[in-house]
């Protein structure tokens, strides 16, 4: 059993007011059997209120609308989580069994959204991959095992190539990228296996060994027969567990990502984030908004409709 502090913060810059912030936030870490939320709180700037429901993929979703005019805003989740071991699958029930038990989630509504294959270039070359590695002898959670380990050793891990919205193809020609890039590759390797995977948003702490900190992370959970979901991390090849807490989940990024949203006006944005993980209280630096090292992000835009319905404040890449 480890005690984790968690402190997440979001910030925006403009270079005029804008106002009418509406933000949609994936920042309520799970809480269950493995992860148990000793307390957390979520401040925003200005102290809009903060509604909250339940999506289809069983995560907390805060929404809220700033309204006033407003130069920044920050966004700080602030946690402390207790996260005990998993328990491993036993992996002894008949092979055959789990691949027919597998293949007859096919027809139930609940599993259909994780098994949606993307129709890329190189699909071919993904299958044949997929089938090398395939055997009878094999258990749905080997092969899913045995295709983290490809990801992780044929695909280089580096920072700034790719960004939210790099396609799988690019990435597969590249065999570059970051937690996301290696997390989408598997969880389409997995489902032409037929084997149910979803995306997970979260966070890693940092061992010496492990990829991902400073940043939220990014992996995949499988859906194993006579078990449940389990995690699976490329990026690390490794099992999902005392070291990762798991935010969100769904179909892919957009499904969790942990904030976006739109805002009234037509100004320049810049952001910065901070992500602290550690197994001691953290005191994050008084943050300055004035300061010039803040991350530049997108946009300049020369449409001047005062309401970009298609801006997504999306934060620092996953990796």
């Amino acid at each position: 059993m480890k005690n984790f502090f968690l402190k997440h913060l979001t910030t925006y810059k403009y270079s005029n007011n804008v106002s009418e912030s509406n933000n949609k936030i994936h920042l309520y870490p799970y809480n269950d059997v493995n992860q148990q939320i000793v307390t957390h709180k979520i401040i925003v700037s200005g102290n809009p209120m903060i509604s909250t429901y339940i999506d289809d993929y069983n995560n907390r979703v805060g929404f809220f609308n700033y309204i006033h005019p407003h130069k920044f805003l920050s966004i700080l989740s602030e946690a402390e989580i207790i996260k005990t071991r998993i328990v491993m699958p036993e992996d002894t029930m008949n092979i055959s069994e789990q691949w027919s038990y597998i293949i007859s989630l096919k027809k139930s509504i609940d599993f259909l959204p994780f098994l949606n294959v993307e129709i890329f270039p190189n699909i071919n070359e993904a299958k044949n991959i997929v089938k090398s590695l395939k055997s009878e002898n094999i258990s749905p959670f080997k092969l899913a095992n045995n295709l983290c380990e490809f990801v992780n050793k044929d695909f280089k891990y580096k920072k700034g190539i790719t960004n939210i919205y790099t396609k799988i193809q690019e990435v597969w020609l590249s065999r570059a990228g970051v937690c996301q890039d290696f997390t989408n590759v598997l969880i389409q390797l997995c489902r032409i296996a037929s084997i149910p995977c979803r995306y997970v948003s979260g966070y890693v702490f940092a061992t010496g060994r492990l990829r991902g900190a400073s940043a939220t992370h990014a992996w995949v959970e499988v859906y194993i027969p006579d078990y449940g979901w389990i995690g699976l991390d490329p990026t690390n090849n490794c099992i999902a567990d005392i070291y990762h807490i798991k935010l969100s989940v769904g179909r892919d990024y957009s499904d969790c990502s942990p904030v976006k949203g739109v805002y009234k006006g037509n100004e320049t944005q810049t952001m910065d984030v901070i992500v602290d993980l550690d197994t001691k209280r953290i005191s994050l630096p008084s943050y300055n908004y004035e300061s010039e090292n803040m991350i530049k992000e997108e946009k300049e835009n020369n449409d001047f409709n005062s309401f970009q319905k298609n801006l997504q404040m999306i934060q620092q890449q996953q990796q």
